[in-house]
């Protein structure tokens, strides 16, 4: 499985090429390298993040039409949801705290959250997984933390200018740990959303109680069966064949 996006081509020639694309971002498919490739090459595609599109569904399908103008014409193409949910410590014991009470840490807050810096800068995103989760859960306040961006990060806001409500995390180098740690200790809040691939807890004290927006992949209902169906099928063939030459 690869992204369409701007990582890399796969390193060896998969049995079964699967291109995830981003539906927050259409048509990128076309203007960045390798992510056009990687559609072109697929044997599936999966349109993720579908349950954030402001328009609903009838926007996958839009989106969907254009990826058929650049992939083979019986290249299949699946819908899928990213659900997020609360994770939280409790702090005395280390252990996981229930959703629900993750859940309440986030509800009616004041919460600064802090998002992947990769995804909110060179790739155009105004807000992550942090974010959706803090406008799920209802929090009181999204803390806009420009005001409070120490070192490095002043020159991020400055020129990523449509990153307003979120903080990106840009690295881990000692500077960038310790200029992302003294932006989070004076920004004023509740709670702290890491929405990052590493739990920021890890590296540094936040000084406050934070919660981790964890996201899973879900396939919209009725693309569930089909979906299986084309792996399945897959399977079948690729049993066969190894099985065959042994």
């Amino acid at each position: 499985m690869v992204d369409g996006g701007n990582n890399d081509l796969p390193f060896y020639k998969p049995d079964l090429h699967i291109c995830l694309v981003d539906s927050l971002r259409p048509t990128d498919e076309e203007h960045y390298y390798p992510g056009e490739t990687n559609v072109r090459l697929s044997d599936m595609i999966l349109v993720t993040k579908v349950n954030s599109l402001p328009d609903g569904l009838q926007q996958a399908h839009d989106h969907a039409e254009h990826l058929r103008t650049l992939i083979k014409p019986y290249t299949p193409v699946f819908f899928g949801k990213s659900v997020v949910t609360p994770e939280a410590k409790n702090p005395d014991t280390g252990e996981l705290l229930s959703e629900q009470d993750a859940a309440a840490m986030v509800k009616g807050k004041k919460v600064l959250v802090i998002d992947d810096g990769p995804t909110l800068t060179h790739g155009g995103m105004a807000y992550g997984a942090g974010y959706a989760m803090a406008k799920d859960l209802e929090a009181a306040e999204i803390v806009d933390p420009r005001p409070y961006a120490a070192g490095s990060l002043k020159g991020v806001f400055d020129k990523f200018t449509h990153i307003k409500n979120v903080l990106p995390a840009m690295g881990y180098s000692e500077e960038q740990i310790q200029d992302l740690a003294d932006t989070i200790h004076a920004t004023p809040c509740d709670t702290v959303i890491i929405g990052t691939p590493s739990d920021l807890t890890d590296l540094m004290d936040l000084q406050r109680p934070s919660v981790v927006a964890r996201y899973e992949l879900e396939l919209v209902e009725e693309h569930d069966p089909p979906f299986h169906e084309v792996l399945d099928s897959f399977y079948e063939r690729f049993y066969s064949s190894h099985h065959s030459a042994a």
